[in-house]
Parts: C-alpha cells; structure tokens; sequence
C-alpha cells in the first residue's frame, strides 16, 4: 500500500509525480454504469436458472445510480448508509456479490473496516459476472489467479512488512488503472482492492487503501518489503490485469 488518490475533475490522480499521462477512468466508469443492463447471476443464485452460467462465475454489482441505499438486511425499514456513484475517486461503484434473496443482493462493500457488508436492492445495481479469483499467499509471497480450480497463472508477490503487513481478508478488484510510465513507483498497472491497511488510516494524504500493482523495484518482489500493498513485476501485473477486471475476488491469506 503505497498510494494515494484524490479526484481532479474525475482524473485518478496519484501522490506519485509521474512523467507520464494520468489515465482517465471517468469514460470506463461511465461506461460501466450505464451498461447494458444485462442481469447476469452465479450458478447456485436463483436468476442463474435461465441464464447459463458457469459453475466458476463471481457475480458483480456496479452502481446503477448516483446514489446507492445499503441496508443491513432486506428486512431493514431504513438505510444504514449510502455510497456515492461515482465514488470519491471519480470511478464507477462497483461491489461484489455474496448472496442474493428476492430482488436484493448481499454484497462486499469498498470501505472501512476491512470486511464489511451490507444489501443492495436489485433495482439500484447492474449485476454481471467475472470468471475468475485471485489468492495471495504470504507466506509462500505467491500470487495466483484460478478460474475455479484451474490455475490461470502463478508468480512472486512483494507484500508488507512486519510493521505494515498485509491484512488477511477476502476483497475483490474494485479499480483498474493502467500507466502510461512503467517506469514509476507502481509499475505498468495498478489494481485497487477493496482492502484497507489495519495500520496506515491516513497515508500520504489518502485512504489507506490496498492495491496490487507493478514496481520499479524489482528486488521488491517475493519479500516483505511494502506498506500492505502486493507488488508483482511489470510483466506480471500486465498478464494479471487481463484475467482480473474490476469484481474479481482476492483472498489474502496468511
């Protein structure tokens, strides 16, 4: 976890000065939240029945409006909270599906603490799917991506230190952003978690949040040498980004 972000105008902009470009995520989230709406469900969800799904499949719910409701159960009279769509990042709002019961859907939630959870209503979301999942391994500093039980790819991971470590937790891609200088702190890509560092709450000027991404550091690598977030070479973090779009599930374990 090395970095932090502000919106400029619905540019992600990082604490790091880069030579390159900044790229613009607002036409990918705006893309994504007007969609085509396609209501797409997991295997062993109900509205899957029709819908011919894969066994190995994530569901995925991306804000359909600028505003969404969340609630601690479907029997909740009221909203505990609401999520801004765009988020404060300038960024579609996206959430991963954990369960679904009528038209609601019980989703991972890109915020503090690190597990948190709540329910949606089916009419404020664009569901769809995802087909694969990423575990990181600490203690081996391997990173793996599967479709199902099939390994897709296998490869060293830097991850943090003693002092900042990585937190052990389930989460999910909920940003992808792409560098035009590879030749920068993170690398070629960078795939933001929904994952927060237990000991940085403010860092550099951000949120804390995690992310797995590239390095100029290659040393880096296959050690404890972070602030919690995941580091890959260059050329890993460019085969991963293509098998992990914004909802694909991470599992870090110890």
């Amino acid at each position: 976890m090395s970095f932090r972000r502000k919106t400029v105008a619905g540019w992600i902009v990082l604490s790091l000065v880069l030579s390159g470009s900044v790229p613009a995520v607002a036409a990918t989230a705006k893309g994504l939240a007007a969609g085509a709406g396609v209501i797409i469900g997991h295997a062993e969800l109900p509205i899957s029945a029709s819908l011919g799904m894969s066994a190995t499949d994530h569901l995925v719910a991306d804000a359909a409006r600028t505003k969404v409701s969340i609630y601690e159960s479907p029997a909740a009279p009221v909203p505990e909270k609401s999520l801004k769509n765009p988020t404060h990042e300038g960024v579609q709002l996206v959430m991963a599906v954990l369960k679904e019961e009528g038209n609601w859907f019980q989703v991972r939630l890109p915020i503090r603490p690190n597990g948190s959870t709540g329910w949606v209503k089916a009419s404020d979301v664009r569901i769809r799917k995802v087909p694969n999942r990423i575990v990181v391994d600490k203690s081996e500093h391997k990173l793996r991506a599967f479709k199902g039980d099939q390994l897709l790819m296998e490869i060293p991971a830097g991850i943090g230190t003693s002092a900042t470590p990585t937190p052990v937790g389930e989460y999910y891609v909920d940003i992808s952003i792409p560098f035009a200088n590879t030749s920068g702190a993170y690398g070629a890509h960078m795939l933001s978690i929904a994952g927060f560092s237990e000991v940085h709450l403010n860092f550099g000027g951000g949120i804390g949040q995690l992310a797995i991404h590239g390095t100029n550091n290659r040393a880096s690598v296959g050690v404890n040498s972070s602030n919690g977030c995941i580091r890959l070479y260059n050329e890993s973090i460019q085969r991963l980004k293509d098998l992990a779009p914004t909802g694909t599930p991470v599992s870090v374990q110890a």
